[in-house]
C-alpha cells in the first residue's frame, strides 16, 4: 500500500480555493465567497495571489493548484494572461473560473468597441467614492461660516442672507465630489477679511426674490415654533439684506446667481461649469 505523506494530507483534508487577480483581487474574492456560501462545506481555504503580472507566476499557481485540486476564481483583463491561465489550467486538469472575461467579450460585442484592459481601472471608481465622501465632510464642517480660516481650500464659496438655499447647494456640490463652504452676509455686517483672499473665481454669490425668502422664512419660523416677531421675516428687512449682499458681491468682485426660479441642480450645474472653465 502507497504511503500518503503530510502533504497529500493535509491536500485532502482541505477544499481549496484560489483568488487569482491582476489587481488586488478584490472582485474575484467576493465572488468567490458569495458562491461557497451557497454550499454547506466545511474546511474551506481561500487562498490569494494577487498583482499578477507574468506568464511564470501563473503556471506556479497552476501547479501548486493541481497538487491541491483547488479551484480557481481569476480576474485578468489582459488576453495573454488570461490566455496563459485557460491553457496552462486545461493542461493540468484544473478548473478556472474567469470572471470577467466573458463579461468583456460580452460588452465589447455590444458597444463594438475594443476595452481597455488595463488592471484596477475599478478603483477609479473607488476613488471618486472617497472624494465624494471627503467633499461632504467638509461642507458639513464649513457650513455656515463655520472653520472660516480653512476656506482656501473650498473648491467653490457660496454667499448669500439667510434663505438661500446655501446649505442644501454646498451638500449637492459635495455629492458630485466639489468641496464648497458657505458664509452667511448678514445685513450691515462685514464679512470676515480672509473671503477676500480667496481667487474671485471660487466665490459665488446667490440673490432671491424677496417674497420668496420671506416665505421660506416664515415656514422655516413655523417649523421651529418661534412667533413672526422679527426683521426676519419682513419684507422690507428682506430687501435691504438683498440689497447689502449686493453690494459686498460687487465689492468681491464676483458673479453672483438668482437662484428664485432655479433648482438646486440648475444653480450647482453653473458653479460646476465654472469651476471646470476657470
Amino acid at each position: 500500500m502507497r504511503k500518503i505523506n503530510n502533504t497529500e494530507s493535509e491536500n485532502n483534508k482541505y477544499f481549496y480555493v484560489f483568488v487569482v487577480s491582476d489587481s488586488t483581487g478584490e472582485t474575484a474574492e467576493k465572488v468567490a465567497r458569495a458562491a461557497l456560501s451557497q454550499f454547506d462545506v466545511g474546511n474551506v481555504r481561500l487562498k490569494r495571489f494577487l498583482l499578477v503580472d507574468s506568464a511564470q507566476k501563473i503556471k506556479e499557481i497552476i501547479t501548486e493548484a493541481s497538487e491541491k485540486k483547488a479551484v480557481i476564481i481569476f480576474t485578468l483583463v489582459g488576453d495573454g494572461l488570461r490566455n496563459t491561465m485557460l491553457l496552462e489550467s486545461n493542461n493540468s486538469s484544473v478548473v478556472s473560473i474567469d470572471i470577467i472575461g466573458p463579461v468583456l467579450n460580452s460588452i465589447s460585442t455590444v458597444l463594438n468597441k475594443s476595452p481597455e484592459r488595463k488592471p484596477g481601472l475599478i478603483h477609479r471608481i473607488n476613488d471618486e467614492y472617497f472624494k465624494r465622501v471627503d467633499a461632504l465632510e467638509f461642507a458639513v464642517k464649513h457650513d455656515d461660516g463655520q472653520r472660516i480660516d480653512e476656506i482656501g481650500d473650498a473648491d467653490a464659496l457660496v454667499l448669500g442672507i439667510s434663505r438661500t438655499s446655501k446649505t442644501p447647494l454646498c451638500l449637492f456640490l459635495a455629492q458630485r465630489g466639489f468641496k464648497a463652504a458657505n458664509i452667511p452676509i448678514i445685513d450691515h455686517q462685514e464679512i470676515n477679511e480672509s473671503v477676500y483672499n480667496i481667487p474671485k473665481e471660487k466665490i459665488f454669490g446667490l440673490i432671491s426674490n424677496p417674497e420668496r425668502i420671506l416665505s421660506l422664512r416664515k415656514e422655516r419660523l413655523k417649523r421651529m415654533g418661534i412667533p413672526f416677531s422679527s426683521d426676519y421675516v419682513i419684507k422690507e428687512s428682506i430687501e435691504e439684506e438683498i440689497e447689502y449682499s449686493k453690494e459686498i458681491f460687487t465689492k468681491l468682485g464676483i458673479h453672483f446667481i438668482d437662484v428664485t426660479d432655479k433648482s438646486i441642480e440648475e444653480v450647482a450645474a453653473d458653479i460646476i461649469s465654472s469651476i471646470n472653465n476657470k
